[in-house]
């Protein structure tokens, strides 16, 4: 890879089941370490814009009843909570952050007021279920996927603008919009497909996904830089709409979440466990560049406890360092510089800051707050977790009301 062009990179990226309308809001109860896992699961979780409101939709472990539930952000106390027959699914805010789009076991979408679970209307009909729906950053428009077609609908007018078609042969699990909303990730059962929204055409020659290769949590983490995990175990950092792979990592895989404020990921894999990784993706500052060049220069010292040093100090320097590892590997002054630069990267990319426990089954929806501050997560065991990236600390834990539950 160029190198300059890597560093520009850097750079770059920077109560549920029988309520029916609002429920009163009711104080956090903490979850007894050892209690049994509910049948409720956490399938989707998102922050309003502000990071005032952090929403939940849930469904049974049997695909029965479910619900959406929300909460103050910051006292951490239930605004409201209704359920429904089905489980519900797929959430978005819209840019505004007064309303949210939820999907709900049916061919329509439900739209709700964000603070009081009021219903504002349903999108659609659909031909089937609808499985995904995504506002449009920055528009009054909602993206939905149902039976392999996505479609875009104003909201001021109930209609259908535009749809996107053949890109799916089946139902669409998940729609991801780029931050500016030029660019569409649309996800199936191992079928990922990449769109350029105001052309309305396939990204193609962007988006390759070998044959039984499934990719999971795509996540942009800039306008035009998507980070994906696939089935083996490896991350990959892939540019659009040139598809040209700039980075490849392995160790985790399933899901991601992102926080370009804090210059972290969050990964889980089919467990209740959930890594925090180094991936600032910024250049490096002036101070840094310095003091990783001279790093560089102490792996070729003719004292071993210094290269040692060394390599612990460049590891604490963290992901900035990338390039230059990268470039050390293959143009390192000796053998000892390359093979210290190999890795220590790898230590960089694959080893995690720290790992989060707590869930009692499998973690599923991941998202960081706006201001990065606080990641939640969502489990098979009924729970959202409130954690301190920084630490991993948790914070709260929150449980969503049981769909079998009556008022």
């Amino acid at each position: 890879m160029n190198v300059a062009r890597l560093g520009v990179m850097f750079g770059l990226l920077t109560g549920l089941g029988a309520f029916s309308g609002t429920a009163p809001a009711q104080p956090e109860k903490a979850e007894k370490a050892d209690a049994p896992p509910q049948l409720t699961q956490v399938r989707s979780l998102a922050y309003s814009p502000d990071g005032t409101v952090l929403v939940a939709a849930t469904g049974g472990g049997t695909g029965g009843a479910g619900g959406v539930v929300a909460w103050d952000a910051a006292n951490r106390k239930q605004l409201w909570a209704r359920g429904g027959p089905k489980g519900f699914g797929s959430v978005s805010f819209a840019p505004d952050g007064k309303s949210i789009a939820v999907t709900h076991g049916t061919p329509t979408v439900l739209r709700l007021d964000a603070r009081t679970g009021k219903e504002l209307g349903e999108v659609g009909p659909h031909p089937k279920p609808v499985r995904a729906c995504a506002h449009v950053p920055g528009t009054e428009l909602l993206a939905t996927g149902s039976d392999g077609t996505v479609r875009f609908w104003d909201l001021a007018t109930g209609k259908v603008v535009k749809e996107l078609k053949g890109g799916h042969p089946a139902e669409i699990f998940a729609l991801v919009f780029s931050p500016d909303g030029k660019w569409l990730i649309s996800e199936g059962q191992n079928e990922t497909r990449g769109w350029n929204v105001a052309a309305g055409t396939e990204l193609k020659e962007a988006i390759k996904q070998a044959r039984g290769i499934g990719w999971y949590g795509v996540t942009f983490v800039a306008p035009d830089r998507i980070l994906f995990a696939d089935n083996s175990a490896t991350q990959h950092l892939l540019e659009l709409p040139s598809g040209r792979e700039l980075l490849r990592c392995e160790g985790f895989g399933g899901g991601i979440a992102y926080s370009p404020a804090l210059g972290v990921a969050a990964f889980h894999r089919n467990g209740s466990e959930i890594q925090i990784m180094d991936l600032a993706f910024r250049a490096p500052t002036a101070a840094e560049q310095a003091h990783i060049a001279s790093l560089l220069k102490e792996f070729d010292d003719d004292s071993y406890p210094v290269r040692i040093a060394a390599s612990k100090a460049m590891r604490e320097v963290g992901s900035v360092a990338e390039p230059a590892l990268r470039k050390a590997m293959t143009d390192g002054p000796s053998a000892e510089v390359r093979m210290r630069a190999r890795e220590t990267r790898k230590a960089i990319l694959e080893e995690p800051l720290r790992t989060l426990k707590g869930h009692t089954a499998r973690v599923r929806p991941m998202c960081f707050s706006p201001d990065g501050k606080v990641l939640a997560t969502g489990a098979d065991d009924g729970t959202v977790r409130l954690w301190d990236p920084s630490t991993g600390k948790e914070l709260a834990r929150l449980t969503a009301p049981d769909p079998g539950a009556r008022p």
